[in-house]
C-alpha cells in the first residue's frame, strides 16, 4: 500500500472547512484566491458514491452498510480504491470519523495515511454551531457531543452513488473527548499538525506558515508564490469573505435551515449557555479542555 491519503479531520464545526479552504489556496490555487469550486479539490471521505465497488465484490454486505461493524471491514479498501484519484503522491481528504477500531477494523492505518492536520475547537462555542447546523436545541448539541456512540450519516446525495435511499451508512462520531483522544494519541507513525481554532481565526497568518514549514519539513512540499498566496488567502479566507460568497453563490455544506458560515467567533458561549449547561460540558469534558487552555 502506498501512503496517499492526507487527512483534514475534526469534530463537526470546529474549523475543518476554514483549513480545507486554507489547503485550497496553497495547493489549488495559482495565486492563492479561494473559490467554493476548488475547494471539491478536497472531498469528503463519507460520501456514498465511494462504496459502489463494494456491490461487485459482497452484494450481501453491500445492502447492510447501514450496519456499522459491516462498513467498517471496507474503511480501508476505500482509502486505497482507484475512486480516490490519487495526484502527485497526495489526496486530501476531510473527515469527522473518529479513529477508532470496530470488530478489529481500524479507520485508517499508517500504510495508507501519509499525515494528517485535526483541528480542535472550545466545545462549549462548538455545541452553539452545531445546534444551529443540525436544528438542535442547545441541550441536544451538548448531548450529541456528550455520547460516545455518536453517529452522523454519509453523504447520499450524488448521481453517481448506487447505494439505495433507504441505506444509511453511519460515520462513528463519539464524543467530543475520545475525539480528540483517537486523533491525538494514536499509534499512527505519520507527521500530524494538531491546530486550535481560536488560534487559527486570531492569528491565521502565524498558522498558515505553520501549515506551509509542516508541508515542507515533513514532505519536501516547497508551495510556490508563498508571499502572493498568503495574502490573498487572508483575504479570501475571512469570516465575512466567505459568508458574501454563500450568500451570491451557495455552499455545499449548508443546511437548508441555516447558512454554513453563521458566526465564526470564540467564547460566543459566555452570552448562550446557561450555567448548567456550561457545568455539564465543564463535568464531561474538564481533562481536555484543560489540556487545549479552555479552562
Amino acid at each position: 500500500m502506498n501512503k496517499n491519503i492526507f487527512w483534514i479531520c475534526s469534530y463537526p464545526k470546529s474549523g475543518n472547512t476554514l483549513i480545507r479552504a486554507i489547503l485550497t489556496g496553497l495547493f489549488f490555487s495559482n495565486e492563492g484566491r479561494v473559490k467554493f469550486e476548488d475547494m471539491r479539490n478536497i472531498g469528503l471521505f463519507e460520501t456514498t458514491r465511494r462504496l459502489n465497488f463494494i456491490k461487485s465484490i459482497n452484494e450481501n454486505d453491500f445492502y447492510n452498510l447501514g450496519d456499522l461493524a459491516t462498513l467498517s471491514k471496507y474503511w480501508q479498501k476505500i482509502q486505497t480504491s482507484q475512486e480516490l484519484k490519487i495526484e502527485k503522491g497526495f489526496c486530501f481528504l476531510k473527515t469527522h470519523s473518529c479513529l477508532v477500531s470496530i470488530k478489529n477494523n481500524l479507520f485508517t492505518s499508517e500504510n495508507i495515511t501519509k499525515g494528517y492536520i485535526y483541528v480542535v475547537r472550545d466545545p462549549r462555542d462548538l455545541c452553539i454551531s452545531w445546534a444551529y447546523h443540525s436544528n438542535y436545541s442547545i441541550d441536544q448539541s451538548i448531548d450529541f457531543l456528550c455520547n460516545p456512540l455518536s453517529v452522523l450519516k454519509w453523504i447520499n446525495k450524488s448521481e453517481y452513488s448506487i447505494i439505495p435511499k433507504n441505506i444509511f451508512p453511519l460515520q462513528f462520531i463519539s464524543s467530543w473527548d475520545e475525539h480528540i483522544k483517537s486523533w491525538t494519541q494514536n499509534d499512527l507513525r505519520v507527521p500530524k499538525l494538531i491546530i486550535k481554532y481560536e488560534d487559527l481565526i486570531i492569528n491565521k497568518k502565524i498558522i498558515i506558515k505553520k501549515i506551509v514549514d509542516f508541508f515542507y519539513k515533513n514532505f519536501e512540499v516547497k508551495i510556490k508564490n508563498t508571499d502572493i498566496k498568503l495574502e490573498n488567502i487572508l483575504k479570501t479566507t475571512s469570516f465575512n469573505y466567505m459568508k458574501n460568497m454563500e450568500n451570491k453563490n451557495s455552499f455545499d455544506e449548508a443546511m437548508p435551515w441555516s447558512n454554513f458560515f453563521r458566526k465564526g467567533d470564540k467564547q460566543q458561549w459566555k452570552g448562550i449557555l446557561n450555567k448548567e449547561q456550561q457545568s455539564k460540558i465543564r463535568d464531561s469534558f474538564e481533562e481536555y479542555m484543560i489540556k487545549f487552555d479552555y479552562l
